[in-house]
């Protein structure tokens, strides 16, 4: 495994510039069971544990607000308690619901009609407290950060880049080509469905993998950027992930919340 430091070849700008939030979506991918999350799961929708009082949902709420005023929220298992608590806040929402669960590009398609020219997917398990190395215009790409870890890669996708532009992605691989874990933060515009409708099922899960979509945009010539991230960042997938959500927001702890 190589190990790869981003301030060797990056030159996208200073640390955390924001993209224009009044011209971006945000998509949050929050309809799954959360199978692998039991007993968590069994009573709750995942987006919706509580840490330090306050859902997952909020958290992640919360910090794209930063990039996006516009929400969709792609919604299926437990749906009701997403569609209430939402509907409760002050933002700009949305909902999606597909007619099944067939992964992040499928569910990414019910929202094609609601996105705005420029979007974000956000995955509704995932966790992050840091900053991003952005662009000061919006453009295609997806969160990267540097582990010393090789699970989170073989959980996640691995990330290739040459000349600061990504050239492979590679979903839970079993070999890994460098310490750089793909996030589940897309940034896309409305040219990713076009390349959905071209991606055919993975012979792994029988649906439409999203690194097989971006892998199928790259060897078509479209540009995709890895956004550098820095701090901490948690794919709640399994029970013994909830003390981590717990460590990275203990401040919300004393703010009164348990």
């Amino acid at each position: 495994m190589v190990l790869t430091k981003f301030t060797e070849r990056s030159s996208m700008g200073k640390v955390d510039l924001r993209m224009n939030p009044s011209q971006t979506s945000c998509v949050i991918l929050c309809g799954g069971k959360g199978s692998r999350a039991y007993p968590l799961t069994l009573e709750k929708q995942k987006a919706m544990i509580s840490v330090w009082g306050r859902p997952i949902l909020q958290y992640i709420i919360d910090y794209w607000s930063a990039f996006a005023s516009h929400f969709i929220f792609v919604v299926k298992y437990k749906k009701e308690e997403i569609v209430q608590y939402v509907s409760s806040l002050s933002i700009h929402a949305s909902f999606a619901e597909p007619n099944d669960l067939r992964g992040i590009a499928n569910g990414l398609l019910c929202a094609e009609k609601l996105v705005r020219d420029q979007f974000i997917v956000v995955l509704g398990d995932c966790l992050c407290k840091g900053s991003f190395q952005l662009p000061p215009t919006f453009e295609t790409g997806v969160g990267v950060y540097e582990t010393n870890c090789p699970d989170d890669i073989q959980r996640s996708y691995s990330v290739e880049i040459s000349e600061g532009k990504i050239f492979k992605v590679v979903e839970k691989p079993k070999s890994l080509p460098n310490n750089l874990c793909g996030m589940g933060y897309y940034f896309l515009d409305r040219g990713v469905f076009d390349y959905i409708a071209k991606t055919p099922p993975s012979l792994l899960r029988n649906e439409i993998e999203i690194t097989d979509v971006l892998q199928k945009m790259i060897d078509n010539g479209e540009i995709l950027r890895p956004f550098a991230f820095n701090g901490d960042y948690l794919n709640l997938t399994f029970p013994e992930d909830y003390n981590r959500a717990l460590e990275i927001f203990k401040d919300e702890k004393s703010f009164g919340r348990s």
